[in-house]
């Protein structure tokens, strides 16, 4: 699990204070109780927040902690697999777009704020278009033992297998070019016992470079095979009822026949 830096809480500040700096230590210490250690954040404000604290007494101690915390820029393998669904929506904050709390949301996690009385709160009201989503906020080392346990227990979902056996299974392609390929791949693809069926092949994607193009609520995933010239693509029907349940087939997907 990673956590998403609040860039607003770094937005108009020239300094920081050494009570912001040891309340984020103090927070770092705790996430490490729970194997957490890492906080993404945007390059340009991991810069500017690192040059804030390098101009602070006792600066050297701090760096140690700095980089193994803070890790630009927000971009990850689980980022770019959500990225439609960032795209798709407008996110704020009172009024302002933000990036951090947005991620924590889409990715199930939490926002890493710096110690402010604004930021004082474990959950922020966010906006995603019209509705208010409410996000985990972590701005004290009190906020850590409130969230992570949570967060964890619901970090690995109960995945159903589904009861077809692999010949009942339908491998439904266009024809088209490309469709051996796909055929022989779709046969491999459905001995996974979280794949129902193979519903429909994808338009060619030529520019697409990730292996798992989208994933839907309702159990689908669209697949790309990266290492085809027309990077040839299937629509898989998974057992995921939801998309944390689907987000994580399409990770076994990946990690199983991503390489193929």
């Amino acid at each position: 699990m990673e956590l998403y830096f609040n860039e607003l809480s770094l937005k108009g500040k020239e300094s920081i204070g050494v009570d912001c700096v040891s309340e984020l230590i103090k927070v770092y210490r705790g996430l490490r109780k729970y194997d957490i250690t890492t906080c993404r954040i945007d390059s340009a404000d991991n810069l500017k927040l690192f040059q804030m604290i390098q101009n602070m007494p006792d600066a050297a101690n701090i760096k140690n902690f700095y980089f193994s915390f803070f890790r630009p820029p927000y971009e990850s393998m689980a980022v770019e697999q959500e990225q439609d669904e960032y795209f798709a929506h407008n996110w704020s904050y009172d009024g302002r777009s933000c990036i951090g709390f947005a991620l924590a949301s889409i990715l199930n996690s939490a926002g890493l704020s710096l110690y402010e009385t604004e930021w004082d709160a474990a959950f922020i009201s966010l906006m995603k278009d019209d509705n208010v989503d409410k996000v985990r906020n972590i701005g004290r080392e009190e906020h850590v033992d409130l969230h992570i346990p949570q967060l964890q227990s619901e970090e690995e979902p109960e995945l159903v297998e589904t009861e077809l056996l692999i010949e009942d299974k339908k491998i439904s392609l266009r024809h088209d070019h490309g469709m051996d390929i796909l055929t022989e791949f779709s046969k491999r693809l459905i001995r996974c016992p979280y794949v129902i069926g193979i519903i429909n092949s994808l338009p060619f994607n030529p520019s697409e470079r990730k292996f798992i193009k989208k994933i839907r609520e309702d159990g689908l995933v669209e697949i790309v095979l990266t290492w085809t010239d027309q990077r040839y693509g299937v629509v898989v029907k998974t057992t995921g009822r939801n998309i944390r349940e689907t987000k994580r087939i399409s990770e076994i997907i990946n990690e199983k026949y991503g390489g193929i």
